[in-house]
């Protein structure tokens, strides 16, 4: 009897402690999660429906039907530990792949996203020597139209002092 009273909060805390890191994963839609994921959460949930019948069947069984059946619930015990214990490494291989894949993902994105950004760089480049040309060019044409200008200047006072 000792050892269940022990057993009990033993299991609660270790449920307790799988409770945070399940509410984070069923924050995501199942389609964000792998099947592995998926697949861990259910036997996780399973063990855990089962520990909720243990613990049920504990506190509603007598004292006196506890000292008998110790050795029982003893190994039913230690059959739910090995469960939580097998659900809780399935789970976090499964989450730790999962986290892989998905940086994968984002590597290969970020990767994408660089090739692209060299590219639009190229481009850039290519833009900036196209209007420094332009550039150049207007500068030219305005040089030859100031030319041009002071020339017909020069012409049309040459015209007009000879018009005197």
């Amino acid at each position: 009897m000792k050892n269940n009273d022990q057993q009990c909060p033993h299991t609660l805390q270790r449920l307790k402690a799988l409770e945070k890191p399940v509410l984070l994963v069923k924050q995501k839609t199942a389609d964000q999660l792998s099947p592995d994921v998926n697949e861990a959460l259910e036997k996780l949930n399973r063990t855990v429906i089962l520990a909720g019948e243990l613990i049920k069947k504990i506190m509603e069984a007598h004292q006196l039907n506890q000292m008998v059946k110790s050795s029982d619930y003893k190994s039913e015990f230690d059959s739910l530990n090995k469960s939580l214990t097998d659900a809780f490494v399935t789970l976090s291989v499964a989450l730790h792949v999962h986290q892989e894949r998905m940086l994968e993902v984002q590597e290969i994105k970020l990767e994408e996203q660089e090739k692209k950004l060299g590219e639009q760089e190229i481009q850039l480049a290519k833009q900036e020597r196209r209007l420094a040309e332009q550039e150049d060019k207007l500068t030219e044409q305005e040089d030859i139209l100031q030319r041009v200008e002071s020339k017909l200047d020069n012409e049309s006072r040459a015209y007009y002092c000879v018009l005197q």
